[in-house]
């Protein structure tokens, strides 16, 4: 081989070693965020599986639609929200609220990791859609009050981003997401539901 030949395929096999390289880096990187993906839904997994979590769920769920009709507690809302001083309440209202902000929080946060790309969208939608939905349903007119009282929109947005992505990927996906051509397996549900409690179609 002549020196003068070896001279002409050394630009050529570096771009082809620079390249290889490029690919693997890629490759790599590919592993590395498919890895925090999994690590990030573990830890959202995590965390709206503690205690605190299904305690505060459960505080919203039974109490804050029945608090949201009280007068004193709209007053003691709008004045926490306000940051001034708020009327004195039952410990019952105080822990309410604590209960709703931090089930909103929670969702805020999801928001945050979903709209700046930190956390797979429908890898978190397939999941959690209808948990989202749900929790917004729920805290709807306590943020309608909150933003009110701010006078801006800004209170829950990235909660409230998520419930839109949550209701569209419902609307999408009003059959599930199973796979298609996947058979089902056989199930047989051996207690029939009372005529009301059947859903309709």
């Amino acid at each position: 081989m002549s020196l003068e030949f070896l001279n002409s395929i050394a630009p050529i096999l570096t771009i082809v070693i620079v390249a290889a390289t490029a690919i693997a880096a890629l490759v790599q990187l590919k592993h590395m965020r498919a890895g925090n993906q999994i690590s990030a839904l573990l830890a959202i997994a995590e965390e709206l599986s503690t205690e605190k979590y299904a305690d505060a769920a459960d505080l919203v769920r039974h109490r804050l639609a029945a608090a949201m009709e009280d007068p004193v507690y709209r007053e003691y809302e709008v004045a926490l929200t306000q940051n001034r001083p708020a009327p004195a309440v039952d410990q019952t209202y105080v822990e309410i609220r604590r209960a709703s902000v931090f089930v909103g929080n929670a969702h805020e946060q999801l928001g945050i990791l979903v709209k700046s790309g930190i956390v797979d969208r429908d890898m978190l939608l397939d999941r959690y859609n209808w948990l989202i939905l749900l929790q917004w349903r729920r805290l709807e007119a306590v943020t309608a009050l909150s933003r009110a009282a701010m006078g801006n929109t800004t209170a829950w947005e990235n909660f409230e981003y998520l419930a839109v992505l949550s209701e569209d990927y419902m609307a999408k996906h009003q059959r599930g997401t199973y796979p298609r051509g996947v058979r089902r397996m056989p199930l047989t549900n051996r207690w029939p539901l009372p005529e009301a409690a059947t859903p309709s179609r």
